[in-house]
């Protein structure tokens, strides 16, 4: 039975019931003409999300763990179950299209060379949602963490300097897609290994592709396969500890791949950054009316913590260890 199997679909859950099923009656009612397995990891939900699978879904393998591991070490648990010949990474807050798997497995069928492939993503509403990009560098980090990517002057240069700000309209290789959706050959994660679970959340598809392409394999992203995904619905509780994640992801992947200077000018970049969001934030303290729109202007997140503890979490984001 094995042999049949050509994708083992690993979702790694956390809280996402709802999302969850949702994702999982789209991947059976999209999906025409490819055999899979469904692996599911829940990483210690508290929301019922392991009982709703065993009641309605019988076929789906389930890795109950006890606590949240992380994304990259439940992933791994997924990927030593797996069957397939290819393994896709999947999240629980995604709506599977009929060009998903289809689109991605036809893309590995015809380019050898090519260890992984990611999808085009879309918003609920249809819009782009940015899913490739180049490796990191400071230019780009820079323009990204001080908002400048946003001045109209800058739009140019990105555009033809990274993937991420593309149209996402055309095949291209591509240094690392969206750990959201994303096919790898088995034979690859044989080869490179899987995860890096030092990475609890954010960053570890960097690293896995960088790891990749040192191996002599390729990543593509192709549009002819498409996703909704509507993100970032797990960690939207915990939006403090997101934000902290994603630096301490990106500090790690500095740390781990590039030089030290790289790395300190890295840090130094995002401690003056957050020391001017400290100064601004504790500014609207003074303020008589704390408006919604200035507030997601500077700490790029809905407003659903407290003044108080973004500056936490700046502060947090200075003293992170070396």
């Amino acid at each position: 039975m094995s042999k049949a199997i050509d994708v083992s679909v690993v979702i790694v859950n956390w809280n996402t019931r709802d999302l969850l099923y949702q994702t999982l009656e789209t991947l059976y009612k999209n999906t025409y003409g490819v055999t899979f397995e469904i692996i599911v990891v829940d990483n210690g939900s508290s929301d019922g999300s392991v009982g709703m699978v065993r009641r309605l879904w019988k076929q789906v393998k389930l890795i109950k763990l006890p606590k949240n591991e992380g994304f990259a070490v439940a992933n791994n648990k997924g990927f030593g179950k797996a069957k397939g010949r290819l393994i896709l990474l999947l999240n629980s807050d995604t709506i599977i299209t009929p060009t998903t798997l289809p689109g991605m497995i036809r893309f590995l069928k015809t380019h050898p060379d090519a260890g992984c492939i990611g999808c085009k993503h879309l918003n609920p509403d249809k819009t782009l949602q940015r899913s490739m990009d180049n490796f990191p560098s400071l230019l780009n980090d820079f323009l990204s963490y001080t908002e400048l990517h946003r001045l109209q002057i800058f739009q140019p240069l990105l555009k033809e300097k990274f993937a991420w700000w593309s149209d996402h309209d055309k095949v291209r290789e591509v240094d690392w897609v969206n750990g959201s959706c994303m096919m790898v050959r088995k034979e690859v994660i044989k080869q490179v290994g899987g995860l890096d679970e030092a990475f609890f959340i954010y960053g570890e598809e960097l690293d896995w592709c960088y790891r990749m392409k040192k191996c002599g394999w390729k990543v593509y992203f192709t549009p002819k396969a498409t996703i909704i995904h509507i993100g970032g619905q797990a960690m939207n509780r915990a939006a403090d500890k997101r934000i902290v994640l994603k630096y301490k992801g990106q500090y790690r992947f500095y740390k781990k791949h590039y030089s030290i200077f790289q790395y300190i000018s890295l840090r130094i970049i995002v401690t003056v950054i957050a020391l001017v969001r400290i100064a601004i934030l504790s500014m609207m303290f003074l303020l008589p009316k704390r408006l919604k729109q200035s507030w997601e202007l500077i700490t790029q997140e809905p407003v659903i913590t407290g003044i108080g503890t973004m500056l936490r979490v700046w502060l947090r984001i200075i003293v992170l260890p070396l």
